[in-house]
């Protein structure tokens, strides 16, 4: 019998880590999974039976990063794995590469199926005990499966199916048509021919698919048929398609004004959410789209009826419980004069909801952008369980889903400081820095740091903190070694417990001074000059200030275009750093002075 060419069927999970993401671009480079530099360990078994792990260490090295890969084999079905990598070649596979992840499969009557589990680690972070790994995040990946046709019987025809790419190509012409499979929620490519083709990389039996993301996902391979089965799996560019046609998948991303798709935020209970970040959080070529697809883990709903799903603006159906039963009736939602139909299905341990244009049809990309930036999550227990929820966003046209786009929200029933304001102003030709909390609870201190190109940080002042308070405090700094400073200040809360949180970073500039002010003699020990070059005559309040601010003197001069001599004479006053300021409208300038 011809071997059967193997097919494959992916579904694909972006492993999301929020705000501690590791994200590295391959940038269409190849994956190795075997070939030179790469070593291949058997972990539990062999590969070849259930529940075993192999890992691949080294299968590409970024900005001097190895990352490995673990491959568990999670389910066979009527099917006997022959070879778990054949990295050589014979006749039904000359074009194989030790680069390709190439099975060799046995199946029975009937045809069959096996899972594997990819997960993209940090390399040397496997741990042996465990079986995992540190998770990383791979950005532009390119993925192909080769040689989707038949073995020379009829009925079978190979099909792969993949989901969360941007963009697919089939070439032109093509043996492979597109469906939607809804159980998997995968895009599905399945051959029209069960003819077997000797040139496996013939490309009318190719797809390729692009990744912007991709940490973790599921092949399941099968046949529908019975016999002995190949597998490619490549991840790199592969030969170049000359008549290729794309077809681009629409893509979802929750924040826009982060990199990634997720939006990773924290609240208070109770408190309300939204879902989105940015604008155009929605990017379609096509006209229409055919729903919108929220779902998410039941256990994690801890508070019950508390969690809310709620649509802000909706005229009718303005909230869903999120503690939903299977098939429970949820009423149409009315936003923008459109009415969106919802079915809720409690399966598998997760919850989904799943939003159409009532009365059927497509919804139009505005429509269900609209709809999307509706989504809040409220919780209104005053008591709310302290825990992470996940909720995955989806939407589909025709045949592609877009990748998963996660909404994080992490319940705290407090917060260690709410910063209410962080902001630096030029007070004469220094910066002056204030922030505001409107609570803190716990908070030991504030460190104040100081960067002339955002990288390099300097501590310039640690002020202590209020420790517990729920009324608005303001904090102020005054920058006497930044004169003229251009550059960045950031801001580290510290919890009483050691923990730190990190504010900003803010810009600051001053602008250059259109005054030339300088005090002689500097130290004094009563008397002294100020002498001020002026560029335009006009009328200045002078204050003499102790270096809290407090006014010891104050009076009105009109300053001359040029040199101006203003005589300053007390007695009495004590050792220590005092202040001249001359204030002109919105314009205020200022000069220390100490005396001895």
């Amino acid at each position: 019998m011809k071997n059967l060419k193997f097919i494959v069927s992916i579904m694909l999970f972006i492993n999301h880590f929020g705000l501690n993401a590791q994200t590295y671009n391959v940038a269409y480079n190849t994956i190795n999974f075997g070939g030179v530099g790469v070593t291949i360990t058997n972990k539990v078994g062999t590969g070849v039976a259930l529940n075993n792990i192999v890992l691949y260490q080294n299968v590409i090295t970024i900005g001097g990063q190895q990352i490995d890969a673990i491959v568990r084999t999670q389910e066979l079905s009527n099917a006997t794995i022959s070879t778990y990598d054949f990295t050589g070649t014979s006749s039904s596979a000359s074009n194989n590469l030790p680069s390709f992840f190439s099975p060799q499969f046995s199946f029975g009557t009937g045809g069959g199926y096996a899972v594997f589990k990819i997960q993209f680690i940090v390399g040397g972070s496997y741990n042996n005990t465990t079986n995992t790994g540190t998770l990383i995040t791979l950005q532009n990946v390119l993925l192909n499966t080769y040689d989707l046709d038949g073995n020379g019987t009829a009925g079978t025809n190979q099909y792969a199916e993949f989901g969360g790419f941007s963009m697919s190509e089939l070439a032109s012409p093509t043996n492979l048509s597109t469906t939607y499979n809804s159980t998997l929620g995968l895009s599905k490519f399945r051959t029209s021919i069960s003819a077997n083709t000797i040139d496996v990389t013939d490309v009318k039996n190719r797809v390729r698919v692009t990744y912007n993301y991709i940490s973790e996902f599921i092949t399941k391979v099968g046949a529908e048929g019975s016999g002995a089965a190949y597998y490619f799996l490549d991840f790199s560019a592969g030969s170049t398609f000359t008549t290729a046609i794309s077809y681009t998948a629409p893509s979802l991303d929750l924040n826009t004004t982060t990199s990634g798709l997720d939006n990773v935020t924290s609240m208070i209970a109770p408190d309300v959410k939204n879902f989105t970040v940015g604008s155009s959080n929605i990017t379609y070529s096509g006209p229409t789209l055919d729903n919108l697809k929220l779902n998410f883990s039941t256990s994690q709903i801890l508070d019950g009826a508390n969690e809310k799903l709620l649509f802000y603006g909706a005229t009718s159906g303005g909230s869903v419980s999120l503690n939903f039963t299977n098939a429970q009736a949820i009423p149409n939602v009315v936003l923008g004069g459109i009415t969106y139909a919802v079915s809720a299905t409690v399966l598998g341990g997760k919850g989904i909801l799943i939003f159409t244009k009532s009365g059927g049809g497509a919804l139009t990309l505005a429509q269900v952008e609209s709809l999307l930036d509706a989504f809040q999550y409220q919780n209104t227990a005053t008591n709310a369980t302290k825990a992470w929820r996940y909720f995955n966003v989806t939407t589909l046209a025709g045949s592609f889903e877009t990748p998963v786009a996660q909404f994080q929200v992490n319940i705290d029933n407090v917060l260690p400081v709410e910063l209410t304001l962080f902001s630096a102003n030029c007070d004469n030709d220094y910066s002056f820095i204030s922030w505001q909390t409107a609570s803190e609870h716990n908070s030991a201190s504030f460190i104040l740091e100081r960067s002339a190109d955002g990288t390099q940080w300097d501590e310039i002042i640690e002020m202590d903190a209020a420790g517990n308070s729920n009324s608005k405090i303001d904090y102020q700094y005054e920058d006497f070694e930044s004169y003229r400073f251009v550059g960045y200040y950031r801001l580290i809360q510290i919890d009483i417990d050691g923990k730190e949180s990190i504010y900003g970073p803010i810009s600051s500039l001053c602008a250059v001074d259109e005054m030339n002010i300088s005090l002689y003699p500097n130290p004094t020990e009563n008397d002294f000059d100020i002498k001020i070059e002026a560029d335009q005559e006009g009328s200045y309040t002078v204050s003499f200030e102790m270096e809290d601010g407090k006014i010891l003197d104050q009076f009105e001069i009109n300053l001359t275009k040029g040199m101006n001599l203003i005589p300053m004479q007390y007695e009495g006053l004590n050792s220590g750093i005092y202040r001249i300021t001359l204030a002109n409208n919105d314009k205020k300038h200022f000069k220390k002075v100490s005396v001895k």
